[in-house]
């Protein structure tokens, strides 16, 4: 008697699990669903673990209310994002997501986020921006930028860049993209002409720029991270720059030398009103009023250490820093109102890397 009422307390048990798991699987297996679609939302781009797993996409109503972590698998399926995951732009209610381990570039519809096909073998993708023409610009590790249509995916054209073009920015009819150097160092950004397609010139700058921004003036500022990474001494680091260029003869207008050769800073932000800059640095976010005559290099919102990733919305006009803790774990991403003002925390993905915001 001890014997059967064992074995039926097993087989209860063991159909219990079943149903859990089960019911766990359709869970994630089944696509989230809101009234007004993802558009209304944010989009947190997380690398994922390096080298290997899935990086994912995590949502956020604006309001915070909401959240929907690893969005595109459970809007495809369980269909992994692929590694790492690098950044995403929204364009005409499309989103692109660039895998840049994957060689590959997703599109999404922003309403669904289910897949509407993906562009493949383009080596080691990273940004994306709209010309504005009805093409997509897309920067690439084998120093070039490809040439896109949103529509339907076709490449159309790619012209040489730099070595490691990274962020690229529509500066009047031209497309700036920063070479940042890949593997090594470069320290030139290549000006294209959109109509055309030919590069119209090649800047010295510093080395690494890593963030460009279009300010109330019509001036350019790109930020150069300089020679080293953070938390790594070395011999050959050399002093970041904040540079203002006027964009009709590429005269520097402005040359902002930071302190430190050991502490680099990174990203480039600037608010709504295009007054004020926004940039990550060792002891939090950094701000820079775009009308001041020197380097103002005071703390906008204070933290222990540097951000991995800095996002701006220019809908609430909130500023999203993401901290990737040790990259295997959850990262968190943090949002400041205009005073500095921590306004909230939200739980992100492994390495959150970047932020979309459509408008």
């Amino acid at each position: 008697m001890k014997s059967n009422f064992s074995g039926i307390l097993s087989t209860v048990i063991l159909i219990g699990l079943l149903i859990s798991t089960a019911a766990c699987n359709k869970e994630e297996d089944t696509p989230p669903v809101t009234e007004s679609g993802f558009e209304s939302g944010i989009f947190i781009v997380n690398e994922g673990p390096f080298n290997t797993g899935t990086g994912t996409v995590t949502w956020f109503e604006r309001s915070g209310a909401n959240r929907v972590p690893k969005l595109f698998q459970q809007s495809n399926n369980l269909l992994p994002l692929g590694n790492l995951a690098q950044s995403m732009t929204a364009i005409d209610g499309k989103g692109f997501i660039v895998v840049n381990n994957d060689n590959t570039v997703w599109a999404v519809s922003l309403k669904t986020f289910q897949s509407m096909g993906s562009i493949e073998n383009v080596t080691l993708p990273r940004y994306i921006a709209d010309a504005g023409d009805g093409s997509a610009w897309l920067t690439t590790w084998d120093n070039k930028v490809v040439i896109f249509d949103p529509s339907n995916l076709s490449l159309i054209g790619e012209v040489a860049t730099g070595t490691g073009p990274e962020k690229l920015l529509k500066i009047n009819q031209q497309m700036w993209i920063l070479n940042q150097g890949g593997y090594g160092i470069d320290s030139t950004i290549t000006i294209i002409d959109i109509a055309s397609r030919q590069v119209e010139k090649t800047l010295e700058v510093y080395p690494k720029p890593t963030g460009i921004q279009m300010d109330q003036n019509g001036y350019v500022w790109v930020l150069c991270s300089g020679h080293g990474w953070n938390g790594w001494p070395d011999p050959s680091d050399t002093q970041g720059h904040l540079l203002c260029i006027n964009p009709t003869d590429y005269t520097i207008l402005a040359d902002f030398i930071f302190p430190n050769t050991s502490d680099h800073p990174e990203k480039l932000e600037i608010n709504v009103a295009g007054d004020k800059l926004y940039y990550v640095y060792p002891g939090g976010i950094f701000s820079q009023s775009v009308n001041a005559g020197q380097l103002e290099l005071s703390a906008f919102a204070e933290r222990d250490g540097v951000f991995y990733s800095l996002g701006y919305d220019p809908v609430d006009q909130i500023i999203y820093a993401g901290d990737a803790k040790n990259f295997m774990q959850d990262g968190w991403v943090y949002r400041y109102n205009n005073n500095g003002e921590l306004k909230d925390s939200l739980q992100a993905g492994i390495g959150p890397a970047g932020f979309c915001f459509p408008e």
